[in-house]
């Protein structure tokens, strides 16, 4: 077998040492990642078999058969004994025996309740390997060794592979002009082993005298040949529940190989109506969360990059996965993606153009009769978009207009798309102020606006608006309540008695970016953040427009208690103002950056961040840094970048055990001098083998 060296000598070690009790051994991945394949080589290893007396195999499979399963177990079949007396005949086997069983395919926690019970725990080392494509499956199965996620093959890995298989007559040896095209479809095959065992059965099959021109062939239309694997997708899609197909087949709309912004995708999910509020939450964003988590955890959608707190920031499909989405919204009309009409709608001297994507549950005759989604995906140009909306797509749910521009004389028209919930527009001149009558209209995005004049105050008159983000969004005077405002962003907040009242209004926010403006030294004038009971996620900047003298005011900064993430910018606030943010009993990120502290000396107080996972400092004027052990109790991640006065980092993270990461960057050597104590520190002396340092000298 190749690959999987490194899980194989640690899942053989987890099998042959680990509790004296029975323990399970969980692997779990996508469709085709090899799970069987590595519980088969560590069921057939020397150093395990001779531990066992008795190892058994069995494949439980989505159509689950208790029957068919326990005599596959048994070894043998019985048409005298009912299910309950052959459980107790293999229960009676395996008592007193130190045994190995492999269950491969397992698809619901009541299958695994149900198999589980004929083993009996002797407390003498037996283990259990469990495949599955379901993390919630592992998580649950889970006894003492963590479930074992596989990753896919590396390059160097799916090449090694693909020669095994096709060359393995001739010792493995690949003619020397085979070798480029072979590594290319070997790399098409995106680290997915079963993908390359399938087109490897292709190539050698095939293996003629015009063989450089078959592989060409072979490599330019992998996707079609991969039947085989798209029956092994379709039965996990199948496994989804309605409401997780739906979301899934949504990722054919964004380009293959597209990382997609989570916040995107679930707003999109909510304005396609995919979401409805559950019996434990009415927020609509956190039900499209758990969505997202239970596709990710069928390991149908992977994590492409996560926040500070490890969370999902962004996330993709395996190329033949997304070509499966593709497949499957094109049998069941749920997309459509023109391509042959675009020379009229994107004209260019080049002849270049984009892509448009329409989602449309049914389409009958006139596709755009009912057209409820409009999406353009990211083309090589941005060109102009030339659509009567007041026509054919007045009944429009969704608009994202986000990778090109609309003609300034069809801006006016987005007025009538009163249907609108989601609309994203980019380096549109302006937002027409009739905009306000679009009643239904939820996530409101616009990029590339740089005046005040661009900003109607009229969009504060949309009350259904969840999620606000316009560049250099200016603040005004709100007569009413925004309860809906979830997230809002690039808001500039000038000098005025009135601001204090402006955050007051917006009682449901969630998460906010700001910048704050004053053209003139005054105090007390921002406005009450404190105010933001429900405020998770803060960033407070200082505009550009603020003069050069030492502004007034800064320093009485109220925050929400139930704040999480807080990031300061270019305040110059005095370090003897950072114990009001250590006492925030909620916060687990803060972002330091830009002088956003003045002063050369920084002493943490014992107690102070409480629950605080990850801390940013950058381009900070600090020389002295100290803290206690007793301060940063739950700290995890320490980054420092660009910190040149700074002389050294707090000894204290050494001894703490939560440590996992520090990170330095365009420092003294001082500072890095500090940072290998502390791993040292962490490794030697506190045991923490997971403990990481990352050094950069720019």
């Amino acid at each position: 077998m190749v690959g999987f060296d490194e899980e194989t000598e640690m899942l053989t070690e987890q099998l042959v040492t680990g509790p004296q009790e029975l323990d399970v051994i969980s692997i779990f991945g996508m469709p085709g990642i090899g799970k069987t394949t590595l519980a088969k080589k560590l069921y057939d290893h020397e150093a395990i078999s001779n531990r066992f007396d008795i190892r058994l195999w069995c494949c439980s499979s989505q159509s689950y058969d208790k029957r068919a399963l326990l005599f596959q177990l048994l070894g043998h079949t019985s048409d005298e004994l009912d299910d309950n007396d052959l459980a107790e005949k293999l229960y009676r086997s395996l008592k007193g025996k130190r045994y190995l069983i492999v269950v491969d395919d397992v698809w619901s926690p009541e299958v695994w309740d149900d198999i589980k019970r004929p083993f009996p725990d002797d407390n003498n080392k037996s283990r259990i390997i469990l495949t599955t494509r379901l993390e919630s499956i592992a998580t649950y199965a889970m006894i003492s060794s963590n479930p074992h996620p596989l990753r896919l093959f590396t390059e160097e890995e799916s090449w090694m592979l693909m020669k095994e298989k096709v060359f393995k007559e001739v010792n493995y040896h690949c003619p020397q002009e085979l070798e480029e095209i072979g590594k290319k479809i070997a790399r098409k095959c995106g680290g997915l082993p079963l993908a390359i065992v399938l087109v490897a059965g292709l190539l050698e099959k095939n293996y003629h005298k015009e063989v450089v021109v078959y592989w060409q062939e072979v490599s330019e239309s992998l996707k079609s040949k991969m039947q085989g694997f798209m029956d092994i997708v379709e039965s996990s899609y199948q496994h989804l529940p309605m409401h997780l197909q739906k979301c899934f087949l949504y990722f054919a709309s964004f380009q293959e190989d597209q990382k997609v912004r989570v916040e995107k995708l679930i707003r999109l999910w909510v304005a396609e109506n995919f979401v409805e509020a559950s019996t434990t939450s009415t927020n609509l964003e956190m039900v499209a969360m758990d969505y997202l988590t239970d596709l990710i955890r069928s390991n149908l959608v992977m994590v492409a990059k996560t926040n500070s707190l490890g969370e999902p920031k962004a996330v993709h499909l395996h190329d033949l996965i997304h070509e499966f989405s593709l497949m499957k919204t094109k049998s069941g009309n749920f997309l459509l993606r023109m391509h042959d009409q675009l020379v009229t709608i994107f004209p260019s001297s080049k002849g270049r153009s984009g892509r448009l994507n329409i989602i449309a549950p049914a389409c009958e005759g006139s596709f755009q009769r009912n057209m409820s989604t409009l999406r353009f995906l990211p083309s090589v140009i941005s060109p102009l978009v030339d659509l009567d909306l007041t026509r054919s797509w007045k009944h429009l749910r969704v608009l994202d207009l986000s990778s090109v521009k609309l003609r300034k004389t069809l801006v006016d028209s987005l007025q009538y798309l009163i249907h609108l919930k989601y609309l994203e527009l980019r380096y549109s001149d302006y937002i027409p102020y009739p905009i306000c009558k679009l009643k239904e209209l939820e996530t409101f995005i616009v990029t590339g606006i740089y005046h005040k004049t661009c900003n109607p105050d009229s969009i504060w008159d949309i009350k259904s608006l969840r999620h606000l983000h316009i560049s250099r969004l200016y603040a005004c005077q709100l007569l009413e309540d925004l309860n809906n405002l979830k997230t809002c962003s690039d808001l500039v907040i000038n000098s005025g008695v009135y601001y204090q009242k402006f955050m007051k209004r917006l009682p449901n926010l969630e998460k906010l970016s700001c910048r704050l403006c004053v053209s003139s030294p005054c105090k007390n004038f921002f406005p009450a953040f404190g105010s933001l009971s429900k405020l998770k996620s803060l960033k407070i900047g200082v505009s550009e427009s603020v003069p050069a003298v030492e502004p007034y005011g800064f320093e009485d900064f109220t925050y929400p208690s139930n704040l999480k993430e807080l990031t300061l910018v270019y305040l110059k606030l005095p370090w003897s103002k950072i114990s009001t943010i250590g006492r925030l009993s909620n916060l687990e990120v803060v972002k330091l950056e830009r002088n956003a502290f003045k002063g050369r000396q920084w002493d943490v107080k014992d107690g102070e961040f409480p629950k605080l996972k990850v801390l940013k400092l950058k381009n900070l004027g600090l020389s002295e840094w100290t803290a206690s052990d007793d301060s940063y109790p739950s700290l995890k991640q320490v980054v420092v970048q660009g910190c040149r006065e700074l002389e050294e980092i707090p000894e204290s993270f050494g001894s703490k055990c939560t440590m996992q990461l520090i990170q330095v960057s365009s420092c003294n050597d001082s500072v890095v001098n500090a940072a290998l104590k502390i791993k040292e520190t962490q490794i030697e002396e506190m045991g923490n083998s997971e403990f990481k340092l990352i050094i950069k000298l720019k």
